[in-house]
């Protein structure tokens, strides 16, 4: 995971802000062991790791951040390596991590917000059944210091 980090391009570092280039080995394995007790205290987020079934690689990385289970409400996030990216990984792990949230959490809502200008994230959202809710405006700041407005999508198949 931490190759998968160093190798971010432009790409991440625009869009996702802990994706600063500062980030150490040291780091990425407190993130995973903070991973694991929050799975396993069913608390705050479901990290899950995306593999590249025909080779077994790490491929990326999503996320099923708990907001609040007196709803349900989940928001989804994810990364995917550079090297990997424009092959679907994303689309199939928020399908996947969407239909989790639906049949195991029975979630009344499922949130993906991105960045205005993260057109692929907003691809991603579209194909696995998001629309478009609310855009925030200037409500962001990249790496970079670049204000961008925040789109947040919403999965309506999620229960009612």
């Amino acid at each position: 995971m931490h190759r998968l980090i160093q190798d971010f391009t432009q790409p991440h570092t625009d869009f996702l802000v802990w994706a600063n280039g500062r980030n150490s080995l040291e780091d990425a394995r407190a993130n995973l062991q903070t991973a694991v007790d929050n799975f396993n205290a069913d608390q705050n987020e479901y990290k899950f790791l995306i593999i590249d079934n025909s080779c077994d690689a790490l491929v990326g990385c999503i996320s099923l951040f708990i907001r609040d289970l007196r709803i349900p409400h989940l928001e989804i996030g994810y990364w995917i390596g550079t090297d990997s990216m424009g092959k679907g990984y994303a689309s199939e792990a928020c399908a996947l991590v969407r239909d989790l949230a639906v049949e195991f959490f029975n979630a009344k809502r499922i949130d993906l917000t991105t960045a205005r200008r993260n057109t692929r994230s907003i691809n991603v959202a579209e194909r696995c059944g998001f629309e478009c809710e609310a855009v925030l405006s200037n409500a962001r700041v990249d790496n970079a210091g670049v204000v961008d407005d925040t789109c947040v999508y919403v999965f309506k198949g999620a229960s009612r």
